[in-house]
């Protein structure tokens, strides 16, 4: 009786899933098509300015936990949630971890070079740098990409709680990317796009999906 009760919602929420994995992939790639597009065009535009200028202008009592939490966006971000998740034996989601974290860095820096934006000091007066001097062009954002890649493979597999806060430090760091005077509003957006799709696609090969799903699955099928 559990297994006939219990199968049919376990693959009503897988093909949820799909759907979501689906929808984000694609709508990921399009949003990076757009941003890049726009943001090579050479100019910043108004809206972009203004959003800019709101974030920058902000006091600089910001910068110590804003940049604590950047490095949830650094590429050795990749490396410690990797290893806590080797740590706890979740191979799985380990492998979709460094997968999506990995590739969406080296894509970064490939559509770096294509796009070839400059960063906002070259593009706009009076910016405030706050930390290391960034290098290098500054469309997508490499912070953006990864930050919001490792969100997206954890909202595929922890419950709700450790989710949004995985998903929570992923939009302060595209936050801070644009208050540290490191990238335009358009380089951390095309940058999340690209992290999202990228997720998304792993979660989609890897079969990525929150361990209380297939828990309860095995229940069912056991019962």
């Amino acid at each position: 009786m559990f297994r006939h009760v219990g199968q049919p919602d376990s693959a009503a929420a897988d093909r949820s899933l799909l759907r979501a994995e689906l929808f984000l992939l694609l709508a990921g790639v399009a949003v990076v098509l757009v941003t890049g597009f726009a943001a090579g065009g050479g100019d910043v535009a108004s809206w972009e300015r203004s959003v800019f200028r709101t974030i920058n202008d902000l006091p600089d009592f910001l910068y110590a936990p804003v940049w604590a939490v950047m490095q949830f966006g650094s590429f050795w971000a990749i490396v410690g949630v990797g290893a806590i998740a080797l740590l706890f034996r979740r191979f799985r989601l380990a492998i979709g971890l460094a997968i999506a974290g990995v590739s969406v860095y080296l894509i970064a820096e490939l559509l770096k070079t294509i796009v070839d934006r400059p960063r906002p000091a070259a593009l706009l007066t009076d910016v405030h740098i706050r930390g290391a001097v960034p290098a290098g062009a500054g469309y997508p954002s490499g912070h953006a990409s990864v930050a919001c890649a490792l969100a997206i493979i954890a909202w595929l597999w922890f419950g709700p709680r450790l989710r949004w806060t995985f998903i929570s430090a992923a939009v302060v760091v595209c936050f801070a990317r644009v208050y540290v005077g490191a990238h335009l509003p358009l380089d951390v957006i095309g940058g999340a796009a690209l992290g999202i799709a990228s997720a998304a696609l792993v979660g989609l090969i890897l079969r990525v999906r929150h361990h209380g799903q297939v828990h309860r699955s095995r229940v069912s099928s056991a019962g």
